[in-house]
């Protein structure tokens, strides 16, 4: 399922979430084969609200600048009831900061249909105070190699169809390359995208998990997409793929991160 989950109330909906018979992929997202986390081994992850239910996730990137999922925010009108939470590890009863979404800028070739480059930027209303439990996270420049141990979070659901999670959780999958990838979306899958998973499957992001990080070296690697189920044999996660999609990140957020607030690439 597409890694979207739209909390209104603690169940949601999913409006993001198969690839459906005709390969076209239908968003979804959250942790199932994890363990809990704890904010401050992760203080780049968000918690995107919307009217004070979690939404999606996200990476905080500078102290006013969140990158997320385009398909997280491309179904709102606009910013209001929008809100940021960081440095919390639980998201049903969180604390730690939270700001307003002042402004959503969607990448400008980002197609709905297929997912094809799924980033957005979030410009919030205000910064966020770093500490231990709220800090920026780099931006991979290369591709990790097939086979490499990478780790995705999330409050996504812990199953297929299943409840989100209060406390924070984290898994390790493993990249797989793209030319093997394509065995199971062999026409939705683009250079923009990125794969991760197990052999015989159990590990993976879900519903809730979208937009939040893929982390590699802690830089983040890749942006939670979509995929087949969740954690199913054969159907690796897949993710925006940071990689190629930099540059773009890095011009938006230098565009409208406040002075002297871009201090990493």
């Amino acid at each position: 399922m597409f890694r979207i989950l739209i909390g209104f109330c603690i169940v949601g909906i999913s409006l993001a979430g198969t690839v459906s018979q005709s390969g076209v992929p239908m968003p979804d997202g959250r942790i199932v084969g994890g363990r809990d986390a704890d904010i401050t081994s992760f203080p780049h992850q968000i918690s995107m609200r919307f009217r004070g239910n979690h939404r999606c996730g996200g990476s905080i990137i500078a102290p006013n600048i969140i990158v997320s999922a385009a398909h997280c925010v491309n179904t709102l009108t606009g910013v209001a009831n929008l809100t940021i939470i960081a440095g919390t590890t639980q998201t049903i009863w969180p604390t730690g900061q939270e700001l307003p979404v002042r402004e959503i800028i969607i990448h400008e070739k980002y197609k709905s249909l297929y997912q094809d480059y799924d980033a957005a930027i979030l410009v919030l209303d205000g910064e966020f105070e770093y500490n231990e439990a709220v800090q920026p996270i780099g931006l991979a420049s290369e591709r990790p190699e097939d086979g490499t141990p990478v780790t995705v979070t999330g409050w996504g659901t812990t199953s297929e169809g299943g409840v989100i999670s209060n406390i924070l959780q984290q898994v390790e999958v493993n990249v797989v390359d793209n030319v093997k990838c394509k065995s199971a979306y062999s026409i939705a899958l683009t250079s923009r995208m990125l794969c991760a998973g197990v052999d015989g499957g159990g590990k993976d992001a879900c519903q809730g998990d979208s937009g939040g990080p893929l982390i590699y070296n802690n830089e983040l690697v890749g942006i939670v997409s979509w995929g087949t189920g969740c954690a199913r044999e054969k159907y690796p996660g897949v993710y925006a793929a940071v990689p190629v999609l930099r540059q773009w990140i890095i011009e938006t957020r230098a565009s409208k991160a406040n002075v002297g607030s871009i201090d990493f690439l």
